[in-house]
């Protein structure tokens, strides 16, 4: 019985073990999906569920910039506009509408600077229609805000936050797997960014 004890042991310390433990994704986050899914994948998709008056959200704009750096094409960010209470869902519309334009990112950049450096109600038709005028698009906005197809877009980004509980913004959603927010980082979004840093590095090492 010693002699098989020996063997065994012997055989564990000189050969390979094949079968190897399945490695934990690192960092903070709430699991909302089969996490099997991550298991090989080659890309991560981060939808992103913000609100244009949501100052976490005005910050994680830049933040953001340090993860497409890093993991480039391996990073596919796709944003959902969402408002609450008494909003209205001009920003939302605007988004879509500069999206199909092919000026979202800078539109969106200019709608976060008018509400928050200049505090002005970015949520009236009017400021947008305003702001369209100096990207050229102003008949575009004015008519893609009678748009159905813009309309339906932005019902379905509140229709995705709701069935992700994307309660404060922004929220993460990693591979409709993962859910991330500042809440679980202290409220701090370079903490946050941090964490997505970490757990997309863990994915795709662990798919390597």
């Amino acid at each position: 019985m010693r002699k098989l004890s020996s063997l065994l042991i012997a055989i564990f310390l000189f050969f390979p073990v094949w079968v190897q433990a399945e490695e934990k994704i690192r960092g903070k986050y709430e699991v909302i999906g089969d996490i099997n899914k991550l298991k090989n994948i080659k890309t991560i998709e981060m939808s992103e569920f913000f609100n244009y008056s949501c100052g976490h959200c005005y910050r994680f704009l830049e933040a953001s910039k340090r993860l497409h750096s890093k993991f480039k094409d391996k990073l596919h960010h796709k944003k959902f506009p969402i408002y609450w209470g008494n909003q209205t869902a001009y920003p939302a519309m605007a988004f879509y509408i500069s999206d199909e334009l092919g000026v979202e990112e800078e539109f969106t950049q200019e709608l976060f600077d008018t509400n928050f450096k200049l505090g002005v109600d970015i949520f009236q038709p009017k400021v947008i229609k305003f702001l369209a005028r100096d990207f050229k698009i102003g008949r575009e906005m004015t008519e893609g805000m009678q748009s159905a197809s813009i309309k339906a877009k932005t019902d379905r980004s509140l229709e995705m936050a709701q069935q992700f509980k994307a309660n404060e913004t922004p929220t993460i959603i990693i591979n409709k797997t993962l859910k991330v927010a500042p809440s679980m980082s202290n409220g701090s979004v370079e903490e946050m960014t941090d964490n997505l840093e970490l757990i997309f590095t863990d994915i795709l090492k662990n798919n390597s």
